[in-house]
């Protein structure tokens, strides 16, 4: 039997005393009698076997053990269990221990498997070391249950934080979603699905640096894709449409999780909401996907954009991974949109200045320019007609001069065209040149009707010779057409990166290294990428070839 474990919230607010909430996951209605029994439970003392034998900590700040580690302080208590400080005697390090106790108000058969399959899954977690994900250092039975013992951390998760009024700006929002979708990356190249991404499970080290939480009911699945059926637990707001329904499940899950945070991040706002679990069930099965720019008009569009994607409510319409939503945050942090919002208020001041000063001057230059065109656009009629015009001349051409001002074209037709006034034409005569003659005139004709069939036939030959080069290409496309596709030649890059890296090639995805350890790539000329979290991008220029195998290696960090 399945419980449905999502519905109504417990809250449990942190000590105040500590500065590390390294709260556990939520779990929403729980079966009858269970959630009065873990309230118990987490009330008592806890005992154990086991003595605190070391000198890192004193006796009586200790309330308990569980295996080897001595408990000093509650961190936080969630529906899955509790988050202690605790100490590692064995290897004198400060540790955080989550116990988890289901198993109160189960079966003793059920209890078996339960804690059988959490087991596996902290080993799932335990294989994971990336900058934002927490460290598993140890997991296994005890009588306080089932336990799991992770680096410690000094901060608050993202829900205290939004809970606190931190807004992050834009770029702090896709920084963060970028590094969370890196770890999830990397997770899911691993083969573990985290399945309940939400604020709670993203802690912040300060500001930038977040640390994804709680894989504990994270589903281990093949690498070849396949899927898992329905959820464990999670809370409502932030489960994909077939979690809610309970359908399979893969990657794409997270993805949409982490939408759902985004939209958050960005708007201030929950992405859905409900009076009830059925309302908000019903709001996420239902309702439009939410566009964050539409209730925060200061999202940039492009962000907002991203975040509709990662948000589709059908997988397939869904960025494909986490990588991809990776990779779309990388590109838009390139965008122009989001230099100029990361520049400060004196930049950009100085920036559109500097803009501005450039149009202005372009546009001076423009408008002599055509000043200076209109002028002698206009001047030609008189010039060519009238060198000495008389002052009642020079008022008959009044109106030809008047249009071009008034931004009228002028081209070298004018020179041969009368001027002409409001009136009616006007003929420009002076006493210092009488008319030109008729035969003088004929032959001025002639010439330009020549000069005006050669350039007829000209733009005849040239659309002639451009339809011949058309039915050409034509003829080719359909003669390759009908020959045998030459089959492509492909080289290897043997890839070596330590201790893991995003790969692209010439701009476009290729996986997750390791377990990527080859590509196969068209002979020629590729750029290869490989990113990991904030160090800076690896980038190799590659010639493959198809006789002589390449390899890529770098490591990242010391």
């Amino acid at each position: 039997m399945r419980w449905k474990l999502f519905g109504r919230k417990v809250e449990q607010s942190p000590p105040e005393a500590s500065d590390s909430t390294f709260e556990a996951t939520t779990v929403e209605d729980l079966p009858p009698g269970l959630a009065e029994a873990l309230a118990a439970h987490g009330a008592a003392p806890v005992a154990g076997p086991g003595d605190a034998g070391d000198a890192g900590i004193h006796a009586n700040n200790i309330i308990g053990h569980v295996g080897r580690y001595a408990l000093k302080s509650v961190l936080g208590e969630g529906g899955l269990g509790t988050v202690y400080a605790a100490w590692d005697p064995l290897l004198s390090r400060p540790v955080a221990v989550k116990t988890l106790h289901l198993h109160l108000h189960l079966e003793a058969g059920k209890t078996e498997a339960l804690d059988s399959m959490i087991l596996n899954e902290a080993r799932a977690a335990a294989r994971l070391s990336h900058p934002h994900i927490v460290t598993v250092f140890d997991a296994g039975p005890s009588e306080q249950g089932i336990y799991i013992a992770m680096e410690p951390l000094r901060g608050r998760d993202l829900r205290h934080l939004l809970q606190e009024g931190w807004r992050p700006t834009p770029v702090e929002v896709a920084h963060l979603v970028r590094r969370v979708a890196d770890a999830l990356a990397y997770a899911h190249g691993k083969g573990v699905v985290h399945c309940d991404i939400k604020p709670a499970n993203i802690f912040m080290v300060g500001r930038k640096q977040p640390k994804v939480l709680d894989f504990g009911i994270a589903r281990v699945t093949q690498r070849d894709g396949s899927t898992v059926e329905g959820p464990v637990a999670g809370s409502p707001y932030y489960l994909a449409p077939e979690q809610v329904v309970g359908g399979p499940i893969d990657r794409r899950v997270d993805v949409y999780s982490l939408g759902v945070v985004m939209y958050e991040l960005l708007t201030g706002q929950r992405a859905f909401t409900g009076a009830t679990v059925d309302d908000i069930t019903r709001a996420v099965l239902q309702d439009p996907t939410p566009v964050a720019r539409k209730a925060n008009p200061k999202v940039p569009a492009g962000l907002s954009a991203i975040a509709r994607r990662a948000m589709a409510r059908a997988p397939e319409e869904r960025l494909a991974s986490a990588r991809h939503l990776a990779s779309e945050l990388r590109h838009w942090l390139d965008s122009q949109e989001a230099q100029a919002l990361g520049e400060p208020p004196s930049q950009r001041r100085g920036r559109w200045a500097a803009l501005l000063g450039v149009a202005l001057t372009a546009g001076a230059v423009t408008a002599v320019w055509m000043n200076a065109r209109s002028r002698t656009a206009t001047d030609t009629p008189l010039q060519a007609a009238a060198p000495a015009a008389s002052s009642a001349l020079l008022e008959a051409s009044a109106p030809l001069a008047t249009a071009n001002a008034g931004g009228l074209a002028t081209d070298e037709r004018w020179a041969d065209t009368p001027a002409t006034s409001a009136s009616g034409p006007a003929t420009l005569k002076t006493d210092a040149e009488p008319p030109a003659s008729s035969e003088k005139q004929a032959a001025k004709d002639k010439d330009k009707d020549k000069a005006r069939d050669a350039a007829a036939t000209a733009r005849t030959d040239k659309e002639r010779r451009k339809a011949e080069a058309k039915d050409k290409k034509t003829r080719d496309d359909a003669t390759a057409a009908d020959r045998p596709a030459v089959p492509v030649a492909t080289g290897t890059v043997q890839l070596a990166i330590s201790p893991w890296g995003e790969v692209e090639v010439d701009g476009k995805p290729a996986g997750t290294a390791p377990p990527l350890t080859r590509l196969t790539l068209p002979a020629g000329r590729h750029t290869i990428t490989v990113r990991n979290g904030d160090f800076p991008a690896y980038v190799r220029n590659v010639e493959v070839d198809p006789d002589h195998p390449l390899q890529v290696k770098h490591r990242f960090g010391p």
